[in-house]
């Protein structure tokens, strides 16, 4: 495939993609059938999804890309007693993935991983604590240099019973937020230049109500003001970041005709900066708002249907153009295009695809 795949890719006529599934029984998912590792394409002019790849491995449930587009990396999100791995692969000119190294993940149900500076970051759920793994010049993973503990109680008894560390967000290129549904806070960590460890900057955490289950977030270009999603609430958080970080607005993302079981899943916002899109489980919706130029608050367009059940994630591509639906339970790729005008979402194409849970592009 290889030299076509490039000149197509040049050519802007396919979008390569990743999704994580979950593939056995234990994970978080009722029935968990997925194959492991999806690389797809998506043909912009017949809106179609394609299959190219599986890579096996054990509940990839979150993948990130880095920079350069050379290297992937996917965590196994299952108890520790299971001997979870976080694993390094090479992205291959057909999209292939090549087996680098793997670490082992000290904690249990890892959910979300990210690249800052050279360090792969792992945030594990259930156990809360964070792990720093240095990235070698080849893309290879060095062992844990750091393990962080997070600590807490929230008012929720059921959800809040311990810590429970959810996203890394990576900004101002050696700091990173890491969000806990349990402490209903961002907290923010900065890389020690001398040490190479992460020590903590509680005057730049970011403080959500108490119960509202802080889960994901999304910062704009300049970093001045910060999006966080709640699970518990089914909420969006708007903060203004300067002196000090400052919830200015919140506004929810659950449609008021809707009275079921609900959970707030995952974030987006659009290249343009003028949309922020929220996925909502139970609804299986996805909310459209509205982001003021100047006070970036939020107002709501409209709620578009997932077309499918349980999207714990979706993506947008990086030109803007289009939106996939990871629907989990429904064992569902939607796609929608985008109005650039108005943010609407207009369905467009869905595949079978068993238990995505995550999507990244390339």
């Amino acid at each position: 495939m290889g030299s076509l795949f490039s000149k197509l890719l040049v050519w802007n006529t396919i979008m390569i993609f990743y999704t994580g599934s979950y593939t056995q029984e234990g994970s978080p998912a009722p029935n968990a059938i997925g194959k492991g590792i999806g690389c797809f394409k998506l043909d912009v002019k017949s809106v179609k999804v394609e299959l190219l790849h599986y890579t096996k491995q054990r509940s990839p449930s979150y993948l990130v890309i880095s920079e350069d587009r050379t290297y992937l990396y996917a965590l196994e999100e299952m108890l520790e007693n299971l001997n979870p791995k976080v694993y390094s692969y090479r992205i291959e000119e057909d999209g292939k993935l090549s087996l680098i190294n793997s670490q082992k993940i000290e904690g249990d149900y890892a959910c979300h991983l990210a690249i800052v500076q050279d360090r792969l970051i792992v945030a594990n759920y259930v156990s809360g604590n964070i792990l720093s793994f240095p990235i070698l010049d080849d893309g290879s993973l060095a062992s844990c240099n750091q393990n962080i503990q997070h600590v807490g109680l929230g008012p929720n008894k059921e959800r809040q019973e311990a810590a429970h560390a959810h996203m890394v967000y990576p900004f101002k290129s050696d700091h990173m937020f890491v969000l806990d549904l349990t402490l209903d806070k961002a907290k923010a960590y900065q890389l020690d230049e001398e040490t190479k460890k992460w020590k903590v900057k509680p005057l730049l955490d970011i403080q959500i109500e108490l119960g509202a289950g802080a889960r994901h977030m999304v910062m704009d270009k300049s970093e001045k003001h910060s999006f966080v999603l709640s699970e518990l609430t089914a909420e969006i958080f708007v903060v203004e970041n300067l002196k000090q970080y400052k919830v200015i607005q919140k506004i929810s993302l659950l449609p008021e005709s809707y009275h079921g079981e609900f959970g707030g899943a995952a974030i987006r916002l659009h290249p343009n900066e003028e949309f922020l899109y929220a996925s909502c489980r139970g609804s299986d919706t996805i909310g459209i708002f509205k982001i003021d130029k100047d006070s970036k608050n939020l107002t709501l367009v409209s709620y578009q249907s997932t077309e499918g059940k349980t999207p714990r994630d979706f993506n947008i591509d990086p030109s803007g153009k289009w939106l996939i639906a990871a629907n989990q339970d429904s064992n569902t790729l939607v796609v929608f295009e985008i109005n650039q005008e108005i943010g609407k979402l207009t369905f467009t194409s869905k595949v079978f695809v068993e238990t995505a849970v995550n999507l990244c592009w390339l």
